[in-house]
Order: C-alpha cells, then structure tokens, then sequence
C-alpha cells in the first residue's frame, strides 16, 4: 500500500460497535498518535505481552523537540492558550535550550499536567476514570539513593493512607546521557520474595524469583517465609544500587479469610494494600523519567486470580480445590474455576472487612465504561488494549467485554523498559554477577529512622496529604502583603506554601490547585487594588470559557468581610460579576460572613492574627480535596 494512502486510512474516523445495545461509535483521536504499535498490517500482536520499550540510548534534539513540540499544543490547548504570546515563548525557549544543551527541564506545572495525561493515556488500565485527581510528588531534585528512600517512604505513607488508599506518583529526575539514570529495580515498591527450594519447589512468589537472586547478592537477607517483602533496590545518577528495608509500619498488608470457610484462615495467606508500579518510564514532552513509580488501587481480580492463582506466581489453585473437596483429577469438573471464585470472593472480603480500598472487576468494568463514553465526548477518542481491559474472571459477564476498543498510542505515557539489571553499567571490581554479599553495604532501618522520623515530625499529618497551598495578595498599603505572609508561615507547619503578588501569578496554574488562598484590599465601591486587576479580569475570562466549571474541577470561595465596608455599594459593585464557582451571588453582610467580620479601624492587628488562626485552624481540621481549589477572599485592606 503506498504511504499517501496509508495516511488517508489513518485519518478516517474507526467505526467501535457494542455488541450488547448495538450502538455505534466513532474514534478520531487516534490521528493523533505519534508512534506505532507492534503490529502491522499482516500481523496482529495485540496478545505480546511487552509493548514498546525503552532502552538505554539517548534522544536526539529532532526527536526530542518533536515530542516537546506535541506536548506543548497539549498542554496550552487544555489551558485554552494555543499559539498565545507565552506557547510561543515557551517553545522557543525549549528550542534554544535543546538545541544549546541537548535537553530541557519541564515546569512543575508542565510535569503535573504530563503525568496526569500519560495515566489519561495509558490503553491497559481500566481504572482511568480517577486521572485527574493524581497526586504528584515532584522529586527532581533528589540525587542520592538515601534521598530517593525517604521520598518513596512518604509515597508509600501517602498512597496507603491507613486503607482509604490514593492515588500517586513520585518522579525523579530525568536520562540526561544514559549513563547516569534514576533507576527504582523493583517491579513494583512492595512485593515478596521468591525462594527456589532444593527439591526444586518455589517458597514464596515465583515471579520475583529473579530479582530476589539479585537482593541476596546485594547482602540482603530474607526469613525465607511465603511473604517476605522485598527491600527497595535503588540506583541513583548511575551509581552501583543500594538497598533498603522498607519499615514494617509503613507497610499495609491484608490478612485474607472467607465470609463461608473457616479453614481458610488456616492457610496464613496475606496480600499488600498499595499496588505501586515502580519499572516503567515517564515519557511526556520528549523526556524520559526512568525512575517514576506511581499507584492505584486494586481491583480484586489481580490478586485473587493473577497474584495467587497463576502458575507462575502463588499457584494456589489446587490447594484451594483440596480444601473445597473438589475432584480435581480431570478439567470438566471445572474444580479451577470454582476455586478462583472463592479466592475472589475470600480477597474482597478480606480488604472490605480491613476497610482498604478494592473495587472488584464488574464495577470497574461499569467505570471504564464510563470513562470510554467521557473520552468520546471529551476528546473524541479513547486508546484501549482490549485484551488487557477484558478482566481475567468472567471475561464474558463484564460490559467491557462486548465493546470494541481501538489500540494506538498517545504521548505522554508510561512505558515498559528493560529491567535495571540487565542494563546496568557496574563499577570497576564489580561484576554484575558477583556473588559477594558485601557488594553495598547494607542500610538498616535503625540508620534511616532518624531521617523518616524527622520528615515524620515535620509535616505530621499534612505530610501523608503534601498538599500545596498558595497565597497571593492585592494591596495599596501594604497591609494585605504582611497578612499574606503571616498566613503563609501559619499554613507552612501542615503545607507547602508559598506567598507572591496578584501580579506575578500565572493565571494557568490555578487549576492545579489544591489550596489557594486570596488576601485582598478593596476600595471605592469594591474596586480591587491596582496589583490586583488582571488577576480579577483573568477570573472572570475564566468563568466565561468555562475552564474549571467542568465536572468536579470547581472553585469554592470562602469570604471575610469587614464590619466598615460599604456593604450596599460592595454589594452593587459584585453583582456585575459573576461569581467563579457559577453559584449565586453570597450575601455579603457582616452577618453572613463565612470564617469571621473584623473591625479594621482601630486595634486591627490583633483582630487580624486572630481572624489568620481561625483559617489556619479551618483547614488544619478539615480535609482539604485534592480536586477542589479553596480561595479565600479577605476584604477590605487591614
């Protein structure tokens, strides 16, 4: 087939059926994708379990400069600013930086935005309904093992969040030549050992046989019991890997019984709450994060019928069938799948009685599906592995089942890549096979519990949350400024806060949000103070494109006003502007004031630190949700 007509295939919308309502849908995303998948047009490998990897070579600028490119007119399409004045700047920024340096660095707000479409993009997970409320950990700055360690303590504390388990990824920094890559070798940060016995049996988990060989040659050493957890093996800036045993009470593990057989209790059998995928590369904006695990939640069937029951893995099938008094001397009494089914039900139970988060498979089909007609509406496309969605219990039962899907591949995303032992240059005098036990030396909790304790201490409880909290102020005298900053250094004991002017702030980040809090002046009829203009202008443009009205991304304004504002003119003054959130207009009366009402003529610095505790401790005893934005407006000027 020739090349023009190739293209013209591609372009044309994919006809998807649903074999159940007999509907039709149609996918235009895909003209979108930029790399092939593994198959061809006389082939199809859609059942070759590796999807395009990652090696060690490093990007050229062409290459990289065509991903930046891409992900830029992603990035300001979603904020509404395509080929606006800052797109422009930016990318010729880029340009000079990859053509001067071979590289460049993502803004914060760049990366978030990234990691949040690469899970939006990533065709085998069928949990994609919760992207949007991804918390990212920016650790770019790491460049020690010991630094990485602490950084993936808090992930792991974080994520687990005593059951009601959320959603995360921490991401180091990026390949730079190839030879100094951030490397996590662990498939995911928890999981068990394996153990070959000498009668040729597998103690433990059969699947990470391999990488529990390369643990022992590091000097660990495990109980050799059915669930030992695996240190976390970590490389940093190319260094040979240091090891590190995760502290016990950071980990949550399920202990597994069933609602009906007693017995079950008897096989000792337990499984980890946080499913954190920790060997794959972060590829947004033509840069490749080697080291960048993130989280879920699980669905019941990975561990029930994959973890525990595959033949390679825990094969527990035929011990479970023993135990029900099933015949299992030949396939037609389907003895197999009975005792899945069991197991199942035993995992759900398990989790749902420790009150940690699980969803079993029929719900999240329901949920994928959801998210398939969202995408459809919203981008005209959604890139799924068909094979990988299906869940692997009663394949035929689910909804996602009898849908078509389309498979191509969309950037950002999250790639598979070699295993960071096969690729790993070694130190002179140290072999990659060498058996020594003293090749690292061994880093015990008791010499990092200093370090945990402290970050522990430090943030206490707003550290499992790490929620940014930014201040911005308007001001005429200067008042609202030195409140910004008290309440700033108030909030920087549970938050990551930071305070600047109306003026400098980037108007795009505001959706990135989690906490952000306004102080401002106003005088005349409500007018706002000169520094504080645009910032006003640019809310109100937001509120009339629509950018964060949609679904669950709203603006919550909570307001304080002062006893000796002109209450009839500020009100006049307000109702010619809508408010952000779409809600009607609050009354503004000192009566209806929703945190506090401040006589702001005599004595006001009293009643100002006072009214900055009451927020202070407004937020520190409630929850703040990662997906709402919390402005808080004060007015007028102190």
């Amino acid at each position: 087939m020739k090349e023009n007509e190739t293209c013209t295939l591609k372009k044309k919308p994919i006809k998807l059926r649903n074999h159940v309502y007999r509907t039709e849908v149609f996918d235009t995303l895909h003209v979108h994708s930029i790399e092939k998948t593994l198959c061809s047009q006389q082939t199809c490998l859609g059942s070759v379990m590796s999807s395009l990897g990652h090696g060690n070579e490093v990007r050229k600028s062409e290459e990289i400069l065509k991903y930046a490119k891409d992900f830029l007119q992603q990035y300001f399409s979603t904020i509404k600013r395509l080929n606006s004045e800052a797109h422009q700047q930016r990318w010729n920024y880029i340009k000079n930086e990859v053509l001067s340096s071979g590289s460049y660095q993502l803004t914060e707000t760049e990366l978030i935005f990234g990691a949040k479409l690469a899970w939006r993009n990533a065709s085998r997970c069928i949990g994609r309904i919760q992207w949007s409320k991804l918390q990212v950990f920016d650790c770019r700055y790491v460049t020690t093992t010991s630094g990485m360690f602490e950084a993936l303590c808090n992930h792991i504390k974080y994520s687990t969040n005593k059951g009601n388990i959320r959603s995360a990824i921490t991401i180091f920094p990026q390949r730079t030549d190839g030879k100094h890559d951030y490397r996590v070798w662990n498939q995911q940060l928890i999981s068990y050992a394996g153990y070959k016995q000498n009668d040729g049996s597998i103690l433990g988990d059969a699947g990470n046989l391999e990488f529990t060989e390369i643990c022992t040659k590091l000097g660990w050493k495990g109980q050799k019991t059915q669930f030992d957890i695996l240190p976390l093996v970590l490389s940093a800036n190319g260094h040979d890997p240091d090891y590190f045993d995760i502290p016990k009470e950071l980990v949550l593990e399920v202990h597994l019984v069933h609602p009906s057989y007693d017995w079950f209790k008897s096989l000792n059998l337990k499984w980890y709450a946080v499913p954190a995928v920790s060997n794959m590369v972060f590829d947004c904006g033509g840069l490749e994060f080697t080291a960048a695990p993130f989280n879920g939640w699980y669905m019941s069937t990975e561990i029930g019928s994959r973890d525990l029951c595959d033949i390679n893995r825990y094969n527990l099938l035929e011990t479970i069938s023993q135990k029900m008094g099933l015949d299992i001397r030949m396939s037609a009494s389907l003895w197999k799948d009975k005792a899945m089914i069991e197991m199942n039900l035993a995992v759900l139970y398990s989790f749902q009685m420790r009150n940690v988060t699980i969803v079993d498979h029929h719900t999240a089909s329901e949920s994928f599906m959801k998210h398939f007609e969202n995408e459809l509406k919203l981008r005209n496309g959604c890139p799924a592995d068909w094979i990988w969605i299906v869940p692997p219990l009663s394949g035929s039962s689910t909804t996602v089942f009898h849908q078509e899907m389309a498979l191509y591949h969309l950037k950002p995303s999250y790639n598979t890549q070699e295993a960071a032992w096969k690729t790993h240059l070694w130190k002179k005098n140290r072999e990659k096979n060498c058996t020594s036990k003293n090749l690292r030396r061994k880093f015990h909790f008791k010499q990092i519990a200093r370090a945990v304790k402290f970050t522990s201490k430090l943030f206490g409880r707003a550290l499992s949350r790490r929620i940014k909290a930014t201040v911005l102020y308007a001001t005429e005298t200067g008042k609202s400024q030195m409140y910004a900053e008290k309440l700033s250094q108030l909030f920087s004991h549970a938050f990551h806060s930071q305070v600047m002017s109306m003026a400098e702030y980037d108007i795009t980040n505001i959706e990135h949000e989690a906490l952000l809090l306004v102080i401002t002046s106003t005088f005349g009829n409500g007018d706002p103070p000169e520094n504080g203009e645009v910032f006003a202008q640019n809310l109100y443009a937001i509120k009339m494109n629509d950018v964060l009205t949609d679904g669950d991304n709203k603006i919550n304004i909570i307001t304080l006003i002062n006893e000796n504002v002109n209450i009839p003119k500020y009100q006049s003054k307000q109702k010619s502007v809508p408010t952000v959130d779409g809600r009607p207009q609050p009354d503004l009366s000192p009566s209806n004031a929703k945190i506090a009402k401040v006589d702001c003529d005599n004595e006001y610095h009293l009643a100002g630190v006072a009214v900055l505790e009451q927020i202070k401790k407004k937020f520190s005893e409630s929850t703040i949700k990662q997906d709402r934005i919390q402005l808080l407006t004060l007015a007028p000027e102190f």
